[in-house]
């Protein structure tokens, strides 16, 4: 970039702050390309729940006026408007919020805000990193270049996401800043990843899943690394996982007392072990038991023989004869099925552990592959779902002109997945990189680590798709660029006497 990284630019890996701002605006910039470059936001099936979901709920609280009824020209009212039970499947907070952009017509806000937490979220780690080792490196310059070069991948397709799926890497770069560098950070350093954190757990269910089985995995390392306030990561992680469970607690609460509903969840957890077939051989062996709540689920699938209906996604949102199942049963028994997926999935791995064991480490090993942008992409189908759904300000739901022609994505994900894997080489490299600082070690072995969390999570519970693959699998490129610069760091710490001053701590 025409730029002597090792030149002197101001205390603390810092510049000037006009070039500070010169360099957020950039990585700002890059971040927005691909919606620029659509002219449309992306968008999914989801967000459409989303927006349903935040408009019901900002009506059934009082923030919005309900929709008036239907009346005929007699003035007799023909219609009310339909009451739906409360899905808790998708995060109540991101309803609300994503609700709230709608109401003002201003729904590409969203995607300003997803820009920004992310840039926040990379500047964060990069900043005390430089910090650390090299002082001479402006934080914000390594942030626009890491940027850069993860909107080589799916970074920007994500910013342009009109989903909350970008706060799943934000939350594996909290942990990993917590595990690194928790001994070294500053208190507003610490409370800006803390809300980093709560904000990414409160916005997706699968995000909570995450950052519990984060806990352990934080655990571990941090007895492994060592360092001061070693048990700092996996206090914080687990107050951020109890915060996103009170959060789900108060949200059922509130929603009993204020509208005297019940929150409805949908069976993933469920229907995934029985695509796995795990599942299906268990109902298969002890139904018809009225002990076992999920043999109402096993009935229903008896309704057609079609082997289509056994898979995750047509159990969970089908509703036709021929592939529907669960969505076909009773509202209680859909409540008790769902609200039973827990104690489901304990009896499965009771009664056949190595074959629940192994389909959850097969739908790992596949989510993990799975990393093309092509599913925030909307399809036809997708675009009909929304069409005339108002909410944004300057274009409608539309395919915008990236999404129109999809054949740019055959030749692109090669190239993607080519940036991962010489990515992934670089930061096993940095890993194993002699004289690589101890805190810089674990920054980027957590960073692996919880894209493999991300995938047991979305593939062991969800199911496997390339949607949830490519939201984490940018944080390759942008773990990259920091290996790279410590690496070229290096000497100037040797020069320095770092590792000396080290050894007479320790």
């Amino acid at each position: 970039m025409g730029i002597n990284m090792n030149q002197r630019m101001g205390s603390a890996g810092g510049t000037r702050p006009v070039t500070n701002l010169l360099f957020f605006v950039l990585a700002l910039a890059i971040s927005l390309w691909v919606a620029v470059a659509n002219g449309d936001t992306l968008f999914y099936f989801d967000t459409d729940a989303y927006l349903d979901r935040g408009e019901q709920m900002l009506t059934e609280f009082g923030v919005i006026p309900l929709p008036e009824p239907i009346v005929g020209s007699d003035g007799q009212i023909i219609a009310q408007p339909e009451k739906k039970n409360i899905d808790g499947s998708r995060s109540p907070i991101y309803s609300v919020v994503l609700g709230l952009f709608a109401a003002f017509n201003a729904l590409e806000g969203a995607i300003l805000v997803n820009a920004l937490l992310a840039i926040v979220a990379i500047w964060l780690p990069l900043r005390i990193a430089m910090r650390l080792y090299a002082p001479s490196v402006s934080a914000w310059l390594i942030t626009l270049i890491a940027v850069a070069v993860s909107a080589l991948g799916s970074y920007a397709f994500y910013v342009a996401f009109l989903m909350p799926d970008i706060l799943a890497p934000v939350l594996l770069i909290v942990a990993a800043t917590y595990v690194a560098f928790g001994g070294r950070m500053l208190f507003w350093e610490i409370a800006l990843a803390f809300f980093l954190g709560v904000t990414a757990v409160s916005l997706h269910l699968s995000h909570q899943a995450i950052v519990v089985l984060l806990i352990p995995v934080t655990f571990v390392v941090s007895l492994a690394f060592g360092g001061k306030r070693r048990l700092m990561a996996p206090i914080l992680i687990g107050l951020i996982a109890l915060i996103g469970y009170a959060e789900q607690t108060a949200f059922k609460k509130a929603v009993q007392t204020v509208t005297s509903k019940e929150v409805t969840y949908l069976p993933f957890l469920t229907a995934r072990l029985i695509e796995d077939k795990v599942g299906y051989r268990y109902l298969e062996a002890n139904c018809p038991d009225e002990a076992i709540v999920t043999c109402k689920l096993y009935d229903a699938l008896q309704l057609s023989d079609d082997p289509w209906r056994l898979t995750a996604t047509h159990i969970s949102f089908e509703k036709s004869e021929r592939l529907g199942s669960f969505r076909r049963m009773p509202q209680d028994d859909q409540a008790a099925v769902a609200n039973n997926q827990v104690n489901f999935f304990k009896d499965v791995l009771m009664w056949d552990p190595v074959g629940t064991a192994l389909a959850f480490l097969n739908n790992t090993l596949t989510q993990a592959r799975l990393n093309s942008v092509n599913m925030t992409l909307p399809s036809d189908s997708i675009v009909n779902k929304l069409d005339g759904t108002p909410g944004l300000a300057f274009t409608e739901f539309e395919k915008g002109r990236l999404a129109a022609n999809t054949t740019w994505v055959e030749p692109i994900t090669p190239a993607q997945q080519t940036l991962y894997l010489v990515s992934l080489l670089v930061v096993l490299a940095g890993i194993f990189w002699p004289g690589m600082p101890r805190r810089a070690r674990a920054f980027l072995l957590m960073i692996l680590l919880g894209i493999l969390v991300n995938a047991f999570v979305c593939g062991g519970v969800s199911q496997p798709a390339t949607r949830y693959g490519a939201r984490v699998i940018w944080l390759l490129p942008m773990a990259a660029v920091l290996t790279a610069t410590l690496i070229r760091a290096l000497p100037g710490l040797r020069a320095s006497g770092y590792y000396e001053k080290r050894k007479t701590a320790r």
